[in-house]
């Protein structure tokens, strides 16, 4: 049971690995837009890969962005796991009215995460294997998805 103050991007991004390769069965991911998190990277999507893949029962991945523009245009391997996992893999838009959250989660299994708590600076909390001091942000991260919003789609479409 760890918990550690990330103060530089650097950090930040190697913490990001170090919770998706920690991720077995559940991860849950709330951001401005995903770019920080650079999940199109060949070693941050092969984590995403693996927890779809698992044959548990309880297996999820639930992502919530302010803004779906990015993962549309930018995260083709994203949209292409949305085609083949959902609903085990669902991305949400987030209602105009939580539009004024600044900081991002990023949760696996419930009991590590990643919380960064100003999305335009990389000062976040680590914490390794601590369901306790998880707990809250869990309960935040079900609450965000509990307001509700509209699922990004996989589909294209146009004429």
């Amino acid at each position: 049971m760890t918990s550690r103050l990330i103060t530089t991007w650097t950090e930040y991004d190697n913490a990001v690995q170090e919770v998706l390769e920690l991720s077995t069965s559940t991860l849950q991911i709330f951001d401005e837009d995903l770019s920080s998190l650079k999940l199109e990277r060949p070693q941050r999507i092969a984590p995403l890969r693996a927890v779809l893949a698992a044959h548990e029962y309880h297996k999820r991945l639930a992502i919530v962005v302010q803004k779906p523009n990015f993962v549309r245009q930018y995260s083709p391997q994203l949209m292409d796991l949305l085609k083949v996992h959902a609903p085990t893999l669902t991305i949400t838009e987030s209602p105009p009215h939580l539009d004024t959250l600044k900081d991002s989660l990023l949760i696996a299994d419930g009991k590590h995460a990643l919380v960064r708590f100003h999305c335009d600076q990389p000062r976040a909390r680590l914490i390794i294997d601590d369901v306790h001091e998880c707990t809250p942000y869990v309960r935040r991260f079900e609450e965000i998805l509990a307001a509700g919003g509209d699922p990004v789609s996989a589909m294209t479409l146009g004429l």
